[in-house]
């Protein structure tokens, strides 16, 4: 017989006991902008999804869109502002960045349901499945006023998991109102993190344009498979992880910390790559666990 029938055949075993562990578990899943960009990467990792759905996982999408929303902003003649990161988001860039967002995340359920034939809907934030609190950014002794950036104040649990039960994908833009009926922009990574702590999700997955944690960052063969909270804080006391890798890692430790099972971080141009990491052994990207 063809041996790579029976290769086949062994991946399809050594799924099996994920399959059987994961069924009914929740995943949650950040696909960053600049993966999404590209097409093939966009319709591999949403079949992914589907994939997993059909197994019987419940997943939470969250979609970012930084280069989108920068793209946008420049064809209107502004120019996108930071601070340490953070988007300066006054009401016209918030306007922006909940267009693009928003359309985003309503191409996912497009292609999921309409493509796919899975069960996908979304969470909007007049649900008030996340609330919202403004950021005051302190930088040094100057307060910086962000605009209409926020952070998580609080998940609503019960409503979430009533409308998994529902819909077994719902996928979220990172947009959430506040106690004061405002909009706010909030991190991706952080707001994929606080949902998935507050659900203590099985898994917590950031999908990006880089193969994981690596030693350098310019040599694939550096890739650190399997990290624990200690490592990760020690890579990056010692400036291996930095930019814009350190708030990711800093809000999957933190998910660790309170509930969340494992954290993953995947590059979505690898083919497949969500379901070679969750569905085998060894996977393909850096997985992030509890000190032993």
């Amino acid at each position: 017989m063809d041996e790579s029938i029976l290769r086949k055949a062994d991946v399809l075993v050594e799924s099996f006991k994920y399959i059987k562990e994961f069924k009914n578990k929740v995943f949650v899943i950040k696909i960053g902008g600049s993966i999404y960009q590209i097409e093939d990467a966009k319709e591999t990792i949403l079949f992914d999804v589907a994939f997993l759905s059909l197994l019987g996982i419940k997943i939470i999408l969250v979609c970012g869109g930084g280069k989108f929303i920068n793209d946008e902003i420049e064809k209107k003649g502004k120019k996108a502002k930071f601070v340490d990161g953070l988007r300066i988001t006054d009401f016209e860039t918030l306007e922006i960045a909940k267009s693009v967002l928003f359309k985003i995340r309503d191409e996912m359920i497009d292609i999921l349901s309409n493509e796919f034939g899975v069960s996908a809907d979304k969470l909007t934030p007049e649900e008030k499945f996340v609330i919202a609190s403004k950021i005051h950014y302190q930088k040094g002794e100057e307060v910086i006023d962000l605009g209409f950036v926020g952070q998580v104040k609080k998940v609503n649990v019960d409503y979430i998991e009533n409308k998994l039960n529902e819909k077994k994908i719902l996928v979220s833009a990172p947009i959430a109102i506040g106690e004061d009926e405002n909009l706010y922009n909030i991190n991706g990574d952080l707001f994929a993190a606080n949902i998935s702590l507050n659900l203590k999700s099985e898994k917590l997955i950031f999908i990006t344009d880089v193969l994981g944690i690596m030693r350098n960052p310019e040599n694939p063969d550096t890739l650190i498979s399997i990290l624990t909270i200690s490592q990760c804080e020690e890579l990056i006391n010692q400036e291996v992880i930095k930019g814009g890798m350190i708030p990711k890692i800093k809000a999957g430790i933190n998910g660790i910390k309170n509930g969340v099972k494992k954290v993953h971080i995947i590059s979505g141009n690898i083919p497949h790559s969500l379901l070679l990491e969750t569905l085998t052994e060894h996977g393909v990207g850096s997985e992030i666990i509890k000190n032993g």
